[in-house]
């Protein structure tokens, strides 16, 4: 008698309290499994004894649970709703009470699951370009330069070679270890590209270990997360950077853009290894060099000693480069007034990345018919990206000094420095063309799209959405060109074939990627003249640098095929 008085009681109750709960908006329109057992639960609660009455009891009560969410719920939503629904939320799977969302990815993926995306970025980087791969090859000044000069030169002079105005550490370290193991026997000459390739990527991947195991409450979503591994590997037009050591100091500066951003690690040890591209990266290249200010500006605000000991590490790296080896490039500092500029960087940084780079080219080629010409137009142009920029600006202030705000302040610094100042003498149609001088494009355009992703997490409504776009059309952009490289990084000669040549005639020039480059590793030792910037007539190996400067004093007078077919636009 008492059960069957207490039964309605408590089923109808229940089924209104599961309808409603059905309609909260961060809950499927769908009564997923666990309501069940909440009923079940609830049941065996009221009437903890007489099994067969409870089960009777419990079938009832979740016909009217059934029913009453069946005239309550609202439409049913489409099947490509509810997965993306179903996406979403495993993206943002709430944490649970003891877990700190500042761990960053480790508190939202199991070392499993870490391990396997860290898996899946190796293997895109190597995508990039899988021919490589296939054939094994140096790229251009990699093999020319700095493993010729390796081959030619003493193993202390190679080491510590100034290249372009500075040292490159990991280029002369790499090139000269696979010459030493070449010459010792211990590595085969058909196998060297393999070797330099294999030891470039070893630094390549860094940066994603770094997303993986770094902390930031800007990387306490899974989505998040998996955006800025797929914006590193997959960002467009940056084919030049991967597959070679020539440019691991582009990854190694990456690496110290992201420890500025991520949190202090609490173990010692992962202090310490955070040091260590901290010093190396500046050796390499100046591009960690310009992040500096931005370290010791975090210092100052943050007050940390850990902070304050990283700004200290990197500033020593950076003076030695600056004071010992670093001199004055006369193919580079052309400066770019402040218009040409800001329209450079719009076209790379906001139009490249969100439309693709083969619709960017077209673009470029408006902005240099209207840099060409001048008047009305170009000032029009330069406008809109003044505009953009105060407004990437103002939506990175919003929030303080968070992540976001770094991100979005190194990928414009490094971006207005390479472009305005560290960029190569070229003609004005190749600024203008997003495929020319691909390595400035990856620093500051990966920054950028992980602020994008940073300002995602941080901000909801009207921002979230306009983010989240700009996140996809940048991942869309990249996708697009990821297997259709630029035609000099597409392919090139097999240097198994070159070698075979070479054994048989030493003073054969191995052919090596892009085609024109080649690789001299004959047994006559040359010395190297004073440099020569007007010809290539003083009878200097490839390998020395008076020849490479002739070269691009030479290149920088071309202008783009579409810019010399089409003067009469410029006119």
């Amino acid at each position: 008698m008492l059960r069957s008085i207490t039964t309605p009681l408590v089923s109808r109750p229940i089924g209104h309290l599961f309808a409603t709960w059905a309609q909260r908006d961060d809950q499927p329109w769908v009564v997923p499994d666990v309501t069940y057992s909440k009923c079940m639960s609830l049941i065996y609660r009221w009437l903890p004894s007489g099994r067969v009455a409870a089960l009777r009891a419990h079938q009832r009560c979740w016909d009217s649970c059934v029913k009453e969410v069946s005239i309550v719920a609202l439409p049913t939503r489409s099947a490509f709703s509810l997965r993306l629904e179903r996406l979403r939320r495993w993206g943002s799977m709430s944490l649970t009470d003891n877990v700190d969302p500042t761990r960053g990815a480790s508190a939202r993926f199991t070392p499993k699951e870490r391990l396997l995306l860290f898996a899946g970025f190796i293997f895109l980087l190597m995508l990039r370009i899988p021919e490589a791969w296939f054939f094994g090859r140096f790229m251009g000044e990699e093999g020319t330069i700095f493993l010729a000069f390796a081959w030619h030169r003493p193993a202390s002079v190679a080491l510590w070679r100034t290249f372009a105005g500075y040292l490159n550490l990991g280029a002369n370290a790499t090139t000269l270890l696979a010459v030493k193991l070449v010459r010792g026997g211990l590595l085969p000459l058909e196998l060297a590209p393999y070797f330099t390739m294999l030891l470039a990527l070893f630094f390549q991947i860094v940066p994603g270990a770094l997303i993986l195991t770094g902390r930031g409450r800007w990387l306490s979503n899974k989505w998040a997360v998996i955006t800025c591994l797929l914006i590193i590997a997959m960002s467009a037009s940056t084919e030049e950077v991967f597959a070679n050591v020539l440019h691991i100091q582009f990854h190694l500066a990456l690496c110290t853009a992201l420890i500025l951003v991520l949190d202090i690690p609490s173990a010692r040890v992962e202090r310490i290894a955070y040091l260590l591209p901290l010093l190396l990266a500046p050796l390499c290249g100046p591009g960690a060099i310009v992040i500096l200010p931005l370290f010791a500006l975090r210092s100052i605000l943050d007050r940390d000693p850990d902070r304050f000991a990283q700004t200290c590490v990197l500033a020593v790296g950076s003076a030695i480069q600056m004071l010992l080896f670093y001199t004055k490039s006369p193919v580079r500092g052309n400066l770019l007034d402040p218009a040409s500029l800001a329209n450079l960087l719009f076209l790379r940084l906001a139009v490249m990345p969100y439309i693709s780079a083969p619709l960017a080219n077209y673009v470029g080629r408006v902005f240099y018919i209207t840099h060409s010409r001048g008047g009305i137009g170009w000032w029009c142009v330069t406008a809109i990206s003044c505009a953009y920029f105060l407004a990437l600006v103002g939506w990175a202030l919003r929030g303080g000094r968070d992540a976001a705000f770094w991100l979005i302040a190194i990928g414009l610094t490094i971006g207005a420095v390479s472009f305005g100042a560290g960029m190569l003498l070229v003609d004005a149609s190749q600024w203008f063309s997003v495929g020319s001088a691909q390595r400035y494009n990856f620093l500051p355009n990966t920054m950028l799209g992980m602020g994008l992703v940073a300002l995602v997490m941080r901000d909801d409504g009207h921002y979230r959405r306009v983010g989240k776009i700009l996140c996809a059309l940048t991942l869309v952009s990249g996708a697009i060109t990821f297997f259709v490289p630029v035609k000099d990084m597409r392919g090139g000669p097999s240097w198994r074939a070159e070698v075979a040549i070479w054994r048989r005639n030493h003073d054969h020039e191995l052919a090596t990627w892009p085609r024109q480059w080649v690789v001299d590793l004959s047994d006559h030792d040359r010395p190297c003249t004073s440099l020569n910037l007007t010809d290539k007539g003083s009878g200097d190996p490839n390998y020395c640098e008076d020849n490479w400067l002739a070269v691009v004093r030479r290149d920088s007078l071309k202008k783009t095929g579409w810019a010399a077919k089409h003067q009469y636009l410029l006119r």
